[in-house]
């Protein structure tokens, strides 16, 4: 299960309040859409605030596919795929029991990943062909925290949890043909999120901070969570590099050149008001802050890496970095009550 912070970022990723449009940068790429949530419904708008389209009501994860023409989508009844093309929605599993709780397209869009959670029962990972061919998703077995695909399609690699003496994360690369299991990385602390490059260069996670204590039953949960860092693992050398501490969130750029970091002092109330954004190269040698309202937090990057999409909590509007010139401009404005705006994908 995830911390309670993991769990208030998922939720505030698929939570939003009434929602206005205010133009952002005047064009858009063809094709270009960003996922955005407004209550418990999900809707698609183009990068100027406009042209806003209704896709699903309670979704539960969503991703957008490469080429921006194909949404998938979890609610508690089953796992779907909407079209822009047709505008019309196929199923491509109903679901008896249990949540999905990620969900990813490969990148050629010939299969959604998801791990589906039954509580009290078990979490597997599951292999939904598309289009559809009339077989059932496939089970590859047991699954713990999030998925990456790789860019070539054929690997899926997330955290494992051992608990011994001391509570430690692996890194396990699942083949998506053959379902077989491999150890790309053995932690010495807990890994929450691992996430491959664009360019399958590297993985980048989060791993909690060194010293933190040991998890134990017997102890009484702390309401934040642990401090998590971020580390870089270049598949080449297989030796991590320490790129940010105390990091809630972070999202790769499309050409794997930068990740947008969302870091924050450790509260029990999600945002922390500390919250920010920033702006690091794949390296960590070259970092800057773009936000300048705290909290800031849910940053998701353009296809072109060269803007990046994020919420000013306290504002309660999302808004549109500027890489280059670091100029912050709204995208969407909201009543100040529940969640402020977030982006959810933007391809």
């Amino acid at each position: 299960m995830l911390p309670d912070k993991r769990a208030i970022l998922l939720f505030l990723a698929l939570a939003g309040v009434a929602i206005q449009g205010h133009p952002a940068n005047g064009s858009k790429s063809p094709g270009e859409r960003i996922l955005i949530s407004e209550s418990t419904a999900l809707f698609a708008i183009d990068p100027s605030g406009s042209s806003r389209q209704k896709i699903a009501d309670k979704v539960d994860a969503v991703a957008l596919s490469r080429d921006a023409n194909l949404v998938a989508y979890a609610d508690h009844h089953g796992v779907y795929v909407f079209s822009f093309t047709d505008n019309r929605t196929l199923t491509l599993t109903q679901l008896a029991e249990g949540r999905v709780n990620n969900l990813a397209w490969s990148p050629d869009q010939k299969f959604v990943a998801y791990d589906l959670g039954v509580p009290m029962k078990s979490v597997d990972l599951f292999i939904a062909s598309y289009p559809p061919n009339g077989e059932p998703p496939r089970d590859l077995g047991p699954w713990y925290e999030t998925l990456s695909i790789s860019p070539d399609a054929k690997f899926i690699v997330h955290p494992t949890l051992e608990v011994s003496n001391r509570a430690r994360s692996n890194l396990e690369a699942v083949n998506v043909q053959t379902g077989k299991r491999e150890m790309i990385y053995q932690a010495v602390d807990v890994i929450w999120r691992a996430t491959y490059s664009p360019d399958g260069s590297s993985i980048a996670f989060l791993m909690t901070h060194p010293g933190t204590p040991a998890p134990s039953s017997d102890d009484e949960p702390e309401c934040g969570g642990p401090d998590l860092d971020l580390w870089l693992l270049p598949l080449d050398s297989k030796k991590p590099q320490h790129i940010m501490a105390k990091v809630y969130n972070f999202e790769w750029s499309p050409d794997s050149r930068f990740l947008a970091i969302e870091t924050g002092s450790e509260e029990c109330d999600y945002p922390p008001d500390d919250a920010a954004v920033f702006i690091s190269s794949a390296d960590g040698k070259d970092q800057f802050q773009i936000s300048k309202n705290a909290p800031s937090v849910g940053p998701i990057f353009s296809p072109d890496s060269k803007r990046v999409a994020f919420a000013e909590s306290n504002a309660y509007q999302l808004v549109i970095g500027d890489i280059s010139t670091r100029a912050l401009i709204p995208l969407l404005k909201a009543e100040p009550r529940g969640f402020p705006p977030a982006a959810c994908d933007w391809k």
